[in-house]
């Protein structure tokens, strides 16, 4: 497919104005869509990034705007290395209807999946998760989801940027789905059930925000990440219609992406739901912008680890347990101290290894089975 056909070119200048100008800035060291640069082979790159200026299907309207405001201060951060090859491929051409712009959406991300090119998306309303998940939907294996987000979107009716979860949730691909940093008080207690009785895991803002380490795993076994801006406390994210006094700090919010990019199966990383209207100073754009980066640094340190008995770069601990009819199985990576666990798969005889933390393997040896391991368990038989 012609990516050309679906993008207009970025229609904002290099960081020519910027305080401090320097040939080391972003701005000047990727490939941007231009009318004189237009998109080439999509296999040369190893990022893309690309605006999606849809908030037809929500209340937010004015998040459309939001990724040139984005854009600009991204262009404007230093380089994070000279290795990492990146294209912006500009703003997604907004079509007549909401559900044509989803499959335009859809079409786009299996191509680049198809190059293994990661993506990282520029909202946009939240929504834009649904069509980003189809694209998932159509390749080979299981899915696995992370939302950022101070609520959970699973309310009843026609996809909206609150109920865009609903359609992910009753698909068969959908293996794990996490939710980080809701806030109970705009939780319906039906929605944490709902995930609960899938075995999905909620991580809610004061859990997460007292060992922010343990998302780690949950992060690195993710394919989809979708951050909803709102999960930030408005003090260091105003631009949103949704905001709250609490929330994630903003260097949080940076590092739950620099985990993203470390993980060695995440392929998209959106951010949603900034509105440019309620902006400070440009302050949640530069935030969103620092996001990105850090996203970016966590790819360029990608290990790729694949885990098993057989890796020479990985210890293996075997945990016997007087309920089990098996020792339960741990990795631990000799390069980056990385830990996984082994889940056995009844039907087949095989085994499925997700990622853990050492908390896991210390529960196991407390002769207490990790929460985690019983829900993947379940999931898997």
């Amino acid at each position: 497919m012609d990516l050309n056909d679906y993008f207009e070119p970025v229609a904002l200048d290099k960081p020519e104005g910027s305080l401090r100008i320097s040939d080391a800035m972003l701005g000047h060291n990727i490939r941007i869509n231009t009318p004189n640069t237009p998109i080439d082979e999509i296999s040369n790159y190893q990022l893309a990034i690309m605006g999606v200026a849809e908030d037809r299907n929500s209340v937010n309207t004015g998040s459309a705007m939001a990724a040139d405001h984005i854009r600009a201060s991204l262009y404007e951060l230093f380089r994070v290395n000279d290795k990492l090859r990146i294209i912006d491929l500009g703003n997604l051409r907004q079509a007549a209807t909401v559900s044509d712009t989803y499959f335009g959406i859809r079409d786009v991300m299996t191509d680049l999946l198809n190059n293994q090119v990661t993506a990282i998306v520029l909202g946009g309303t939240q929504d834009i998760t649904h069509a980003l998940y189809m694209a998932f939907e159509q390749q080979a294996g299981k899915v696995n989801m992370v939302t950022v987000d101070a609520r959970i979107d699973l309310d009843e009716g026609a996809v909206s940027s609150f109920s865009w979860m609903q359609p992910v949730m009753r698909s068969p691909k959908l293996f794990r789905c996490t939710c980080l940093g809701n806030q109970q008080y705009l939780v319906d207690r039906k929605h944490q059930e709902y995930l609960e009785e899938r075995g999905f895991d909620n991580i809610r803002l004061g859990a997460l925000r007292s060992n922010i380490s343990l998302t780690e795993p949950l992060l690195r076994d993710a394919h989809l990440v979708s951050f909803d801006i709102a999960a930030v406390k408005q003090s260091e994210a105003p631009a949103t219609r949704y905001p709250s006094p609490n929330g994630l700090a903003a260097e949080e919010a940076c590092q739950l992406a620099r985990y993203a990019g470390l993980s060695d199966q995440v392929s998209c990383f959106g951010l949603f739901e900034i509105n440019p209207e309620y902006d400070l100073h440009g302050q949640t754009a530069r935030l969103a912008a620092q996001s990105i980066w850090y996203f970016m640094e966590g790819f360029s340190q990608r290990k790729r680890e694949k885990p098993s008995q057989n890796n020479p770069d990985f210890k293996v601990f075997l945990v016997n347990h007087q309920d089990m009819e098996y020792a339960l199985t741990f990795y631990k990576s000799v390069m980056t101290g990385r830990w996984w666990m082994e889940i056995p798969e009844l039907k087949t005889g095989g085994q499925v290894v997700v990622a853990c933390s050492q908390e896991e393997y210390q529960q196991a040896c407390s002769h207490d089975i990790p929460e985690m391991w019983w829900k993947a368990f379940q999931r898997i038989n």
